[in-house]
């Protein structure tokens, strides 16, 4: 028997095709009942949103089974969604956010998939668009992220914060759109790895870190001859694990024959990893980690660009809070 799920009743968009049946709920004292208020085959008319508001009436009802199709309805209206003034930023990153995480779930289960492609390049644009609208998308985006590492979340994440921080390198739209499809992809080559060996929470042996250590070129293998990806996306996807001294894999390469985008997004992926709980370590906070990276890595990281992802990021990641102690390149993180 399926439950039902909570949503917003303001993330159905008036006179859109939804899909999936509406519910509201009645009862008391723990005890409820869920009322069909329209069905999926209906359109939500202004008259019967302005019932609700007359009600007082604040969240729909879907059947869990619904949830996909739920998802779907947000992906197709996120453009709407995002332009709509009525809501707020945090509802607007929320769904962004959600509408990725499907997406790359999705990519995950069919990496051969054009079509789901172009539904990652579509989000991006819209993220994009997000962004360059709402001063304080970057709040929000943050706010939203997930603070637990699996390979998904992972990517949107690094997806997320790579579009941020490529929109305050003033990127251009094509490159911001190639970065983002990139970051939510780079990780693609780990469904060749064994789950057991992706998701174990000890220190893995020599020869499970040479099995992780294909992931890059397992994720070039399988997307290379596909003309739907361009070639700055697969710079992320082969060099996100190439250090600047040359220590890194899968190639070693270093300095100036690593692109930009590689180097961009070693950085993002460090840090990204780094504020989340994984399997073997917990999340740190934000601060410790940029230090970290400065102090004890700095040989995986273009100096140039680790400076500029610190001054970008400042004390802005609502992942935690800064301490008055904190201090980091002078005055580029300091606390307002």
């Amino acid at each position: 028997m399926s439950g039902y799920t909570a949503i917003t009743k303001d993330a159905i968009i008036e006179d859109t095709e939804i899909e999936f049946d509406l519910y509201l709920r009645n009862g008391f004292s723990g005890s409820y009942r869920y009322v069909l208020f329209s069905r999926g085959d209906e359109q939500l008319s202004p008259e019967r949103k302005e019932e609700l508001a007359n009600r007082n009436i604040q969240e729909f009802y879907i059947s869990t089974d619904d949830t996909d199709k739920y998802l779907r309805y947000q992906e197709k209206n996120l453009d709407e969604l995002i332009n709509d003034e009525d809501k707020t930023t945090l509802e607007k990153s929320g769904a962004v956010y959600k509408v990725a995480e499907n997406i790359v779930q999705d990519i995950l289960d069919d990496p051969k998939s054009g079509q789901n492609m172009q539904r990652a390049s579509e989000w991006v644009n819209s993220t994009v668009k997000h962004i360059i609208q709402d001063e304080n998308a970057f709040s929000g985006l943050f706010e939203v992220a997930s603070l637990d590492y699996n390979t998904y979340t992972h990517s949107v994440n690094t997806a997320v914060i790579g579009l941020l921080f490529g929109k305050y390198l003033s990127l251009t739209q094509h490159e911001l759109d190639c970065l983002g499809i990139g970051l939510m992809l780079h990780d693609i080559g780990k469904l060749s790895i064994p789950p057991k060996v992706i998701n174990k929470s000890g220190r893995v042996s020599g020869s499970e870190l040479d099995t992780i250590k294909k992931h890059p070129k397992a994720g070039l293998d399988l997307l290379a001859h596909r003309n739907y990806i361009d070639g700055l996306s697969l710079k992320v996807v082969i060099q996100h694990h190439e250090n600047h001294d040359g220590s890194g894999y899968p190639y070693g390469i270093g300095g100036s024959d690593i692109h930009m985008f590689g180097s961009i997004s070693r950085i993002i992926d460090v840090y990204d990893a780094m504020t989340t709980n994984r399997s073997y370590a917990k999340a740190k906070r934000p601060f410790a980690v940029l230090v970290e990276m400065k102090e004890t890595m700095s040989n995986c990281f273009n100096e140039e660009l680790l400076r500029e992802f610190v001054c970008f990021l400042g004390p802005k990641d609502s992942r935690s809070e800064i301490r008055e102690e904190d201090e980091l390149y002078s005055t580029a993180y300091a606390v307002n």
